[in-house]
């Protein structure tokens, strides 16, 4: 069993049904990975940036070469370009242009443009202002190394009037429609035949959420055209949902749309779920519920104890839900007893600070391996002490599920 449909979870389905057992995933909600907002990394795309600044560009020109497994499992899911010889560069909505060892197809690969001139729609919507984002764009240390300008124009995105007000994954889903990604296409052919020498066009997170749409789109125009990257809600995280069902389904995975409160160990491996009062047995378990962000991590001080807070102090990190599992924060030991009325002192470790990890971003399950228990096991971001990346979600949750697949045999 998966606890956990994130990225995480369903690379572990994928490992456990390549080693030939049945496998059910257990999932409600949103998660991080639902949340995303398109961006592939291997690590944390800052400490890239830090080791260029010291060593030079080697840091961000290297690509590691992928796992096979890892590879084959991103090919079938089929919505992420992580190419072989090159990282992508891709333009974000705070005006930062960023490295990443893979992108939502969705996203504009910027990577692979010199002395070029890339166009930004005006469109009248809450939250985009192409010109100012056009002018710190060009400003960027990415964009005046490789003399890449922005620049705004006026070209038709919206067609109704509903559409300056509706959410972003509202427009990307309109623009599912091959007729209406017709419409934009002609639009920005006129765009890109008026500005010159156009190389690409970046516009919002409207392309598409059953899938991407910018390859579709880029073909009718004759140019690259793609989205800028956003935070928390982006369409990336609705596409990588209907991709994730679409695997899982064509996997034969069992789905079960319910929360999980306990995995119990006793004569056998039991999980009880919150909309079911029968616990179902299982061989092994994979616990791939996400961090802090997700929600899987719970901080919960000795403040929040009730009556027996003055009598009562406690680990200040919790899991959401009851398992025979121990909590670090990437070092051997387990997480210690605070007796802090208020916990630790966020103000010192919430945060990375110089080559210290934070405390939230590494907080999690103790695990050797992928596994946390007798038949427990655990990837993704509930993982003690791993990167919080999509490949490495995907790694530890390959691991996971391989194993898993050999314990039930």
């Amino acid at each position: 069993m998966i606890v956990g449909a994130g990225t995480a979870g369903l690379a572990a389905a994928w490992g456990a049904r390549r080693g030939g057992c049945e496998v059910t995933v257990v999932s409600a909600g949103v998660g991080a990975s639902g949340l995303s907002g398109g961006a592939i990394d291997d690590v944390p795309w800052e400490e890239l940036a830090r080791a260029a600044r010291v060593l030079g560009e080697a840091p961000l020109d290297a690509v590691p070469t992928l796992a096979p497994d890892v590879a084959a499992f991103a090919g079938e899911l089929g919505l992420w370009d992580v190419p072989s010889a090159s990282r992508p560069w891709i333009a974000t909505m705070a005006g930062c242009i960023r490295p990443a060892r893979g992108r939502d197809r969705g996203l504009l690969d910027l990577g692979e443009l010199r002395d070029a001139k890339v166009l930004l729609p005006r469109v009248d919507r809450a939250g985009w202002d192409a010109d100012a984002l056009a002018r710190v764009l060009t400003a960027s240390e990415f964009a005046r190394g490789r003399r890449v300008g922005f620049c705004a124009v006026d070209s038709p995105v919206l067609r109704f009037d509903e559409e300056h007000r509706i959410g972003d994954a509202d427009l990307a889903a309109r623009y599912d429609d091959e007729a209406r990604l017709g419409w934009l296409a002609a639009r920005f052919r006129d765009a890109v035949a008026k500005g010159g020498a156009v190389a690409a066009v970046l516009l919002g997170p409207w392309l598409g959420v059953t899938a991407p749409r910018a390859a579709a789109l880029s073909a009718m125009v004759g140019l690259p055209c793609g989205e800028v990257m956003v935070g928390a809600g982006s369409p990336a995280g609705l596409r990588f949902e209907a991709a994730r069902d679409r695997m899982l389904q064509a996997m034969g995975v069992r789905r079960a749309w319910d929360r999980v409160t306990a995995v119990s160990r006793a004569e056998k491996l039991s999980v009880a779920l919150a909309g079911d009062d029968a616990a179902i047995v299982a061989d092994a378990v994979v616990l791939a519920i996400g961090g802090i962000a997700a929600g899987g991590v719970i901080y919960e001080p000795p403040e929040t104890a009730g009556a027996q807070r003055s009598t009562v102090g406690k680990v200040p990190f919790q899991l959401s839900m009851s398992a025979d599992v121990t909590l670090s924060a990437g070092a051997p030991d387990a997480l210690g007893i605070v007796s802090s009325l208020h916990g630790p002192e966020l103000d010192r470790s919430a945060w990375p600070v110089g080559g210290r990890s934070a405390v939230l971003e590494t907080v999690g399950v103790r695990c050797v391996g992928p596994r946390a228990n007798d038949r427990i096991l655990a990837a993704g971001d509930v993982v003690a002490g791993r990167r919080r990346t999509v490949l490495e979600a995907v790694e530890s949750g390959l691991a996971a599920g391989s194993l898993a697949s050999m314990l039930t045999k």
